[in-house]
Parts: structure tokens; sequence; C-alpha cells
């Protein structure tokens, strides 16, 4: 409602501010009634040479460069002709009797070079107009395309997870664990949160953790003994909220290479809190150097640097290290 009065108002008091313009100018020259009819008549043939140029001229002609400037040119010849025409043979006998006329040659241009400058300026607004909507719809098209694209990077995550954790029940049903049965029930709650709750576009960080640590109890169960992992989480305030999924691929990796099932010795840490509008998250694992991720892999991890960039543009920080057979991601987010 607010553009379209804007649309209304916006050119009604630039028309009235022309008017005034020509009339205040021409009456300082003439009397009154020859400024008023004069200011009338000149206002609307500009308006006419405006909205010729807006509404025909620039959306028809505009795209084929020279033949624009030609017809335009040659628009305003003819316009400028007409309009000297009614002005010399129809507002005459409203001039003051005795006064020096002009050349008509001396009207034809002052036609000629005013409809111009309207022609000047009806094109260069249809030229802004046409940019701003060029820009608007490069910006839609560019937000559907990211939203298409992060559907499909969810669309990856889950038969992602399924993946891993079908193999780990696979694992504890052909090692006949007795935290088999247990496992189906985690596994159960955890796909509850990826196919409803992931489905969202944010997720408070606590349903994440709580996911965490269904993953990281249905880790321990591949093994008999007790697995090094320590989870230290630290969240200022309840309203806390993130992408959902997000450091999942990370902990799959650290788990994954770490062999922490196979590995007394081995560990994984975990450590999420939050400070000053910052989400901090990091993870570390240990690995053997035989056991390295092959170039090409870790699609999970590509995924979340994609997510990253649609999600929080300019405003992360991620940080992958290794050394000495520690691995370690460090991820700042703004929320």
């Amino acid at each position: 409602m607010i553009k379209i009065k804007r649309k209304i108002w916006v050119p009604l008091v630039a028309w009235a501010a022309l008017f005034l313009f020509i009339f205040n100018t021409t009456n300082f020259f003439h009397g009154t009634k020859f400024a008023l009819i004069n200011a009338t008549y000149e206002t609307i043939v500009s308006c006419l040479m405006y909205y010729i140029t807006y509404l025909f001229l620039f959306p028809r002609f505009h795209k084929k460069g020279r033949k624009y400037f030609l017809i335009s040119s040659l628009t305003i010849i003819i316009l400028a002709v007409i309009f000297l025409s009614i002005d010399q043979y129809l507002l005459t006998e409203y001039r003051i009797a005795g006064e020096n006329k002009p050349p008509e040659f001396f009207h034809f241009f002052r036609y000629f070079f005013s409809l111009g400058f309207v022609f000047f300026v009806a094109t260069s607004i249809s030229l802004m107009n046409q940019t701003t909507q060029l820009q608007a719809n490069e910006k839609l098209l560019t937000e559907e395309k990211l939203q298409t694209e992060l559907k499909l990077l969810k669309a990856q995550i889950n038969p992602h997870f399924i993946f891993n954790a079908l193999n780990n029940i696979y694992s504890l049903t052909y090692m006949q664990s007795k935290n088999a049965p247990e496992s189906v029930l985690k596994l159960s709650e955890m796909l509850r949160y990826v196919f409803y709750d992931c489905n969202k576009d944010r997720v408070p960080v606590s349903a994440e953790l709580t996911y965490i640590e269904n993953f990281t109890a249905f880790q321990q169960m591949k093994s008999e003994y007790i697995q090094n992992i320590r989870i230290k989480t630290d969240i200022n305030g309840g309203t806390v909220e993130i992408a959902p999924m997000l450091f999942i691929p990370f902990i799959e990796n650290a788990f994954k290479y770490s062999r922490i099932e196979e590995n007394e010795n081995a560990f994984v840490s975990i450590d999420i809190k939050s400070r000053d509008n910052k989400l901090h998250f990091q993870i570390e694992n240990s690995f053997q150097a035989n056991l390295k991720p092959a170039p090409g892999s870790g699609m999970g991890i590509k995924n979340v640097r994609h997510r990253l960039d649609i999600i929080y543009p300019n405003q992360y920080e991620l940080k992958i290290d290794e050394q000495d057979e520690l691995f370690s991601v460090n991820l700042k987010l703004n929320i």
C-alpha cells in the first residue's frame, strides 16, 4: 500500500513543482493570466513527453541502441512542431498586446530542448527502475538457489547418517552384543530428531546436544570397555538456536578416524560453549597416521563448509588442524 501511494504522490509533487517553476518564471515577464495558461500548457507537454518515453519508447526500443535514440529524436521533433503550432496559433490571444514576440525558430528550439531534457529524465528513471528490478530479480534467484542448495545438502545428511548408523548396528548384531537392542532404541530417537526436527531452519542448541549425547552413547555401545569420550557444554541461556546437524559430521569423523571402539588409548573430546553472542564448538580426537582420510573423502565436512557459507555468510570461523596424531576442529558462529 505504501509503495502504491508513493507511486502516486511522488509524480504529483514533481509535476506540481514544475508547474510552479514555469508559472513564476513566466509571470516575471508576462501577466498572471498568460503565466497560468502557459504553465499549465507546458506542464501538460512535459507530462506527455515523459509518459510517451516511459511507457512506450523505452519499453519498446531501448534494447535497440541507436534506433532508440533516432526514433526518440524524431518523436521529439514532431512533438516540438505540434506544440509550437498550438503555442503560436492558439495561445497568442492571451499574450500582452504590443510585446515583442521572439521568432518562431526560437520557440521551436525551446520546445525541442525542453522535450529533450524530459526525454533524458524519463530514460534515466527507466534505466534506474530497470536496474533495481534486475537486482531484485537476481537477489530472488540467488535466495531461491541457496534454499535449493541447502535442501539438497540436508537431503545428503540423512542418508549419510543412516548409512553410518546401520553399519554400527550391524557390527553390534554381528558380535551378538547385549547392547544391540538398546542401540536400536537410541537409533529410533536419533532418527526422530533427524527426520522431524531437522526439517526446521533452526533448532535449539539443547536439542542438538541431546542428539550428540545419544550419538556418543550409541558409539560407546560398540565397545566392552569404557571409551575415552569427554563432552563439556556451557550454554548461556536456553534460547540459542543453530542450523541442525551442523556439528555431527565433525563428530562422526572424530569417531571414525580415532578408531576409539578398537583402541583403548584413543580419545574424543567435545567442547561446546556460548559467550557474547558467539557459539564455540571444538572437537579433538587422536588418530593413527596410517588411517588418515583419503583425498576426496569426507563428504560430510564438505557439506558443512557449504552449509556454513549459505547459512552463516561472513559470520563464522572454521579452523581445522592436524599435528602429532591429533586432529582438531574449531568452529565459531555468530548467533
